[in-house]
């Protein structure tokens, strides 16, 4: 509903839709409608603002979705210098200025507490990935999956994995994000951008083009978990946002595919990254002592001090119920995980179950 209309309207042309979400559509369209008209003035506030000043490099946080980026991502934004993507921003990316004050008290009130599928809080001014929010600015988005998932793979190719992507998309992806990126810190007053968008895991040799010397943090999860997560969370959210019907066996497939194919373009990719500029960490180590995590962060990889951080991230650490969980897995399911990313567990070192 944030989007511009003229990315709405592309998409819908692009990909089509199923007949029985056409009210939605028409819903979708007029709130896109009216966020474009009212983004004239966000322009011409954003213009007169000045170019943010004494940053530091920015941090991306790789990673498959349900690997444990949101946890790391809001430990780090725990840093007064941070500057991030809030949820309000990814929703309405293009009235992030002049109308902030009218739409988010309004959003406040619309959206839940918490995540439903896993009681993560929730609040406009948190941070949140920035996919969705480019997603809004540009039709450049892996998440026109959400609304169209029928067009998973296709889109994943085009939007994702570089496989049939025009320069000329690249070119516009890579203007829209310098953009947006300083859009970020000029709404949260930081001096460092840490990204969390799982997305980005694929487009490490672009991001590098974009900040030669940005820091790299991925992080990975036991593949089993991670797929058993993912599958739940996309069908909890997708009967919300979905344009287009998908069999539960088709989109399990779909998680499959886009997962290997993400992760395979990673570790061909990382190697473009300098080392002193790369960290990789495993859930299950950083759920089981954060602060000592967070504390290697700073000092091996952003040379930063960790001390300005120490205080906000104990006080967070203390109040956190996070537990490693223990589940059972039908053989049908291991035997699929197992054909896909056989090879992607043998090297995260986890064990193959059988």
């Amino acid at each position: 509903m944030g989007a511009r209309f003229s990315v709405l309207k592309y998409l819908l042309s692009k990909y089509g839709y199923d007949k029985k979400y056409q009210k939605k559509v028409i819903y979708s369209s007029l709130i896109s409608l009216v966020v474009s008209l009212l983004a004239y003035a966000d322009k011409i506030v954003f213009a007169l603002k000045g170019k943010p000043k004494n940053l530091k490099d920015p941090v991306f946080v790789l990673g498959h979705w349900r690997s444990g980026t949101t946890f790391l991502h809001n430990l780090l934004c725990l840093d007064k210098d941070t500057a991030f993507c809030t949820t309000y921003q990814t929703v309405f990316p293009n009235n992030l200025f002049a109308f902030q004050w009218f739409f988010k008290p309004i959003m406040k009130m619309a959206m839940p507490s918490h995540r439903p599928v896993d009681n993560v809080e929730l609040n406009p001014n948190y941070p949140q990935e920035e996919e969705f929010a480019l997603n809004n600015e540009i039709p450049f988005s892996f998440y026109n999956w959400w609304y169209f998932p029928k067009k998973t793979r296709a889109i994943a190719d085009e939007y994702l994995l570089d496989k049939t992507t025009s320069q000329k998309d690249w070119d516009l992806w890579s203007k829209n994000f310098k953009r947006f990126v300083q859009r970020c810190i000029l709404n949260t007053n930081g001096r460092r951008f840490i990204s969390k968008n799982p997305p980005h895991t694929a487009r490490i040799p672009q991001l590098l083009k974009l900040y030669p010397n940005a820091k790299f943090i991925f992080i990975h999860r036991n593949p089993y978990e991670v797929v058993r997560s993912t599958n739940s969370f996309y069908k909890s959210i997708l009967e919300g946002i979905k344009l287009q019907d998908i069999e539960d066996e088709q989109l399990l497939d779909d998680i499959l595919e886009v997962y290997r194919s993400l992760i395979e373009k990673y570790y061909e990719d990382s190697n473009l990254i300098p080392e002193k500029n790369r960290f990789e960490v495993r859930y299950g180590d950083l759920v089981n002592d954060p602060k000592h995590i967070i504390k290697s962060i700073y000092q091996d990889l952003l040379q930063d001090d960790f001390t300005r951080v120490e205080k906000p991230l104990t006080a967070f650490v203390e109040g956190l119920s996070h537990q490693l969980k223990e589940y059972k897995y039908q053989p049908e399911f291991i035997e699929k995980v197992n054909a896909a990313l056989g090879e992607i567990i043998k090297k995260q070192d986890y064990d193959l179950l059988d």
